[in-house]
């Protein structure tokens, strides 16, 4: 009899993952370490005798899932600061500070690493471009978390996002990432 849900496992760092089955709820220490190259989809029998599918997840964090509303601001680029015509004219002016691209997110994904999110509308993302990102958290006391981010994909509305190295995790932030 095989189940229907496919039941996702987080692999630890010594190559095991922890198996519950559906059925009994009896819990299984798995040696997975000779799955990580080629299969991430297995069958697991349980002594009660119940086969079940079982994703391994094999990323070195945990990723949760969420829909945590945000916001996004990108420094302006360097040639946003040089458009600039040269002149004869006489008078006042003022100096305005650094332009920001901003914009609503909407937090697909966290983990220890970094987030996906989606953005509302158009945005002018590249890859390795530096971003600071501002949401809050679902949690009880309604964390509210800001980093700076440097972008590792752009896929239409959906960026990926590490920390920038000198960040470091919030314990609210840890708190909540823990499975």
């Amino acid at each position: 009899m095989m189940s229907k849900n496919i039941q996702k496992i987080f692999v630890k760092p010594d190559d095991t993952a922890t198996f519950n089955c559906p059925e009994c709820q009896v819990s299984k220490n798995l040696a997975v370490g000779k799955f990580r190259l080629n299969r991430h989809m297995i069958k697991v029998r349980c002594t009660c005798g119940i086969s079940s599918p079982v994703l391994l997840d094999f990323r070195k964090c945990y990723r949760k899932d969420s829909a945590l509303t945000g916001v996004y601001q990108l420094p302006a680029s360097e040639s946003d600061n040089k458009q600039s015509k040269k002149s004869n004219l006489t008078g006042a002016y003022t100096m305005q500070g650094q332009t920001f691209g901003n914009g609503h997110i909407v937090i697909i994904n966290v983990s220890c690493g970094g987030v996906q999110f989606t953005t509302s509308g158009s945005h002018t993302f590249k890859v390795g471009q530096e971003a600071r990102i501002s949401f809050t958290l679902d949690d009880r006391k309604h964390t509210e978390v800001s980093k700076r981010v440097i972008v590792q994909t752009v896929n239409d509305n959906i960026i990926g996002c590490k920390f920038a190295d000198n960040e470091t995790l919030e314990q609210g932030l840890r708190f909540y990432l823990f499975p």
